[in-house]
């Protein structure tokens, strides 16, 4: 299901809506922004991991959402007084504040969860770099009970005008069969099974 109509409990706040009439004209005139897989993407809340390539990715990422808000984890350094609430407006939180248990309950209140599984940028577009995924993506969809979608990136690492920016979507990773299994099991193979989509996806948005 779409999620193109925010509801009242995820609608974005002032200072995201600047934001957002801001760069996303820009973004779409500057570097193309390509799309596709939106459909993917569900009404209520749910995790949202892709590969990371710069720090342009949330970015990128962001914009097909709106006007809805995503939530995501941002280094304990950048909050700074007098910034501190100023990007708690934009969606940030730190990952110094037991951040699953922040990414859970912005989950459940319906909000999108922005993770990436890798933990850090990497230079080359390469399925598989990073061998051992953090399983923090997982941890939070299933305690939130919300569905874990995968996504990928494309062009990012380029900031230069004119280089095309791609996001794709996945569907939902299925997690049914996982709520039997012991906490430790269900979150590795939920884990195993999002960076799997994650590896598809990137070589898919790449070849586009």
């Amino acid at each position: 299901m779409s999620s193109s109509v925010a509801s009242a409990h995820d609608a974005p706040t002032v200072v995201y809506r600047l934001l957002a009439a801001a760069s996303r004209p820009f973004v779409r005139l500057a570097f193309g922004l390509d799309v596709s897989g939106a459909d993917n993407l569900p009404s209520g809340g749910f995790v949202l991991c892709s590969n990371h390539l710069s720090g342009f990715d949330p970015w990128a990422l962001s914009i097909p959402l709106y006007p809805r808000q995503p939530r995501f984890m941002a280094k304990s350094e950048v909050f700074r007084r007098p910034f501190r609430a100023l990007l708690a407006q934009v969606g940030l939180f730190s990952v110094a504040a037991r951040p699953v248990d922040v990414a859970t309950r912005h989950a459940v209140a319906g909000r999108p969860v922005l993770i990436f599984p890798a933990g850090t940028r990497r230079k080359t577009v390469v399925t598989g770099e990073v061998l051992r995924p953090r399983t923090g993506a997982a941890r939070v969809a299933l305690a939130a009970g919300v569905p874990l979608v995968p996504a990928a990136v494309h062009g990012t690492e380029h900031a230069r005008p004119r280089t095309r920016w791609r996001v794709q979507f996945g569907p939902p990773v299925p997690l049914e069969d996982l709520q039997a299994l012991p906490s430790r099991e269900a979150v590795a193979e939920a884990t195993r099974r999002v960076w799997e989509h994650i590896g598809t996806l990137e070589e898919e948005v790449a070849a586009a």
